[in-house]
């Protein structure tokens, strides 16, 4: 007989020699034990329910799951959230900017649609895009690890100075951690080395893109073949123009309420805009010395609150220089930009709140070169307006003599500083991002590049372009400039290509970078992951 037989055996005669009582506690003492086991098992199950849970509302599956394959390259769902709210945000930005924004960025981005047939819902619309700039991402890191192209020391510093920003965002707008704050606008399961691995990629591929554009070659033939193909959009352009008002004001009525005009009056006041441009421009299509006429009458026709600036100044209606790429943008650029285009045109120019009347003077190539410098400014420090003063004068934007000093004898300081050490163009730079008050160049060492004629104040812009300038020049110029009272410390970097080869440059070797990016992702498709519902 087996051991288990033997042991159900006694089990057996051990029962048959039981009481009926005793019996009746043996099965409730084994049923118990049974139940105990059930409960342990049940408890230990609960228990890694209970954990898998936790782990599940962490957010650590669905942040690791693979939302998009591109590339022979996986990419998770913070890799896409990444661009898909960067898209996002730069599109809610400008449209803002416009006053054309049709979405609620906080709203359900699947019910909110791009076109009036809603064929496409505005998530739809920022995957599709990030979709895009990952499989473009993919083309290039897989193009960058071929070269063994890596994060140089500047663009690791990049990266740190970009956390920085992000954190000083979260401050500013009260979060209690750069954590939450990246959760908030990057998406739920955004972390900060989530965050930082997505801004080391984008900041690898920009440096990546930036070496591929440095090593191009224009020649000088490049640059002409260029020109003859786009003359009028790198040629410079004198006119001059005024806008005949066709607007309707709002009034408000006896309880204060606004009311805007009809639909009627604005049409109206429109028609009487257009007869009054063509009145306008007819006289001076009539005159010997179309410019002088224009200037004389163009007070007489412009609105009621510019009369006198018009009047004061004949020349305010003057243009002088503006690069044809830069008159796209305006109503009436592409009048000025028709081929055939002869001084004495005139020209009347419907737009949304009147009529342009335009008189062409000039086009021509500017081959004057460009300069490239570096500045310090030191904005003179001003006290604060008093309510009691009664002189007409804004105390808190006009420094007084001795603040103007100071800030001189601080400039002076900073050029004295720069020549005791090693005179050059970086430790200028270092200077500036430590000291200059012009937000618009002391995060890039003060740097201006390609700077024309008439860009800076009289007397910066006369000392730079003095002929005789010379690189690692340097100088002092006070700034008259309402709101940048105080003093520059200017040093003279170089000289450099005229406006127009400087445009055509920087359009050829955009031209070949496109090519090279159409090239790389050609043929790479994007294959969507079980992640990518955790997106957005």
């Amino acid at each position: 007989m087996s051991a288990s037989r033997e042991k159900k055996q006694r089990q057996g005669d051990l029962a048959q020699g039981l009481t009926q009582k005793q019996r009746q506690e043996l099965k409730e003492q084994q049923a118990a034990k049974r139940k105990a086991a059930l409960y342990t098992v049940i408890g230990v199950i609960v228990a890694v329910l209970v954990v898998i849970l936790l782990v599940w509302h962490s957010g650590i599956f669905q942040r690791r799951a693979t939302a998009l394959s591109v590339g022979g390259r996986d990419y998770n769902v913070n890799d896409v959230s990444y661009y898909f709210y960067n898209v996002l945000t730069e599109e809610y930005y400008y449209a803002s900017m416009l006053g054309t924004a049709s979405f609620d960025p906080t709203g359900d981005l699947h019910t909110q649609y791009v076109d009036e047939e809603e064929t496409q819902s505005y998530y739809d619309y920022f995957l599709e895009k990030a979709v895009d700039s990952l499989t473009q991402a993919a083309a290039l890191e897989n193009a960058a690890a071929e070269e063994g192209y890596t994060l140089t020391e500047e663009d690791k510093a990049s990266v740190e100075e970009g956390l920085a920003s992000y954190q000083s965002y979260a401050d500013q707008q009260g979060y209690p951690n750069l954590a939450s704050f990246l959760k908030a606008n990057f998406g739920q399961y955004m972390t900060f080395s989530a965050f930082r691995t997505c801004l080391e990629r984008e900041t690898l591929l920009n440096s990546y893109k930036n070496a591929y554009l440095d090593k191009q070659e224009v020649t000088d033939a490049d640059l002409e073949a260029y020109y003859e193909e786009n003359a009028a959009n790198l040629d410079s352009y004198d006119f001059r123009y005024i806008l005949v008002d066709g607007s309707v004001p709002t009034t408000t009525d006896e309880e204060g309420n606004t009311v805007e005009p009809t639909e009627e009056e604005e049409a109206a006041a429109m028609q009487a805009a257009e007869v009054k441009a063509n009145e306008f421009a007819d006289a001076v299509k009539e005159a010997e010395d179309k410019e002088a006429v224009f200037a004389e009458l163009a007070p007489d026709y412009v609105s009621e609150s510019s009369k006198d600036s018009y009047s004061e100044d004949p020349d305010r209606s003057l243009t002088t220089g503006t690069v044809g790429s830069n008159l796209s943008y305006l109503s009436y650029g592409s009048w000025l930009l028709e081929d055939g285009r002869t001084a004495g045109d005139v020209g009347v120019i419907e737009a949304s709140t009147g009529y342009y009347v335009v008189l062409f003077l000039d086009r021509y190539r500017v081959e004057e070169p460009t300069v490239d410098i570096r500045h310090i400014l030191i904005k003179a420090e001003t006290a604060e307006a008093d309510d009691e003063t009664t002189e007409d004068v804004d105390e808190s934007t006009t420094p007084t003599q001795e603040a103007l000093d100071a800030a001189k004898t601080e400039a002076e300081d900073l050029l004295a500083q720069w020549e005791a050490g090693d005179k050059t163009a970086e430790s200028f730079g270092a200077l500036a991002e430590e000291y200059s008050d012009d937000t618009g160049s002391n995060t890039q060492g003060g740097l201006y590049e390609h700077v024309t004629k008439g860009q800076m104040f009289d007397a910066f812009d006369a000392w730079i372009f003095d002929q005789t300038r010379q690189s690692g020049d340097t100088t002092l110029v006070e700034n008259p400039q309402s709101g940048q009272q105080g003093w520059h410390v200017i040093y003279f970097q170089d000289w450099a290509a005229p406006v127009w080869e400087n445009t055509a440059d920087d359009s050829i070797r955009t031209q070949r970078q496109t090519d090279w990016l159409a090239e790389l992702t050609d043929g790479l498709e994007a294959v969507q992951g079980s992640g990518i519902k955790y997106v957005g």
